[in-house]
């Protein structure tokens, strides 16, 4: 094998390395976009659960008003 064999071997190498790491990029741009709606959203549900918990009435009984699950 001589030098230019080699170097483009290396090059091929260096070509297959640069597109994973592409769309390892990718994947972690969607992934940290998908983590940030879901703290959104668990935000957005503990704020209605204790929305919820100051409307219920004291001590679990039912008004009518609420039913629970």
């Amino acid at each position: 094998m001589n030098i230019a064999e080699i170097l483009a071997d290396l090059q091929a190498q260096h070509d297959e390395t640069a597109a994973r790491a592409g769309g390892l990029r990718h994947q972690i741009a969607h992934l940290a976009a998908a983590l940030t709606e879901t703290e959104a959203r668990l935000a957005d549900l503990a704020t209605t659960r204790k929305a919820i918990a100051e409307l219920a009435p004291a001590g679990g009984s039912q008004s009518g008003r609420f039913w629970t699950a």
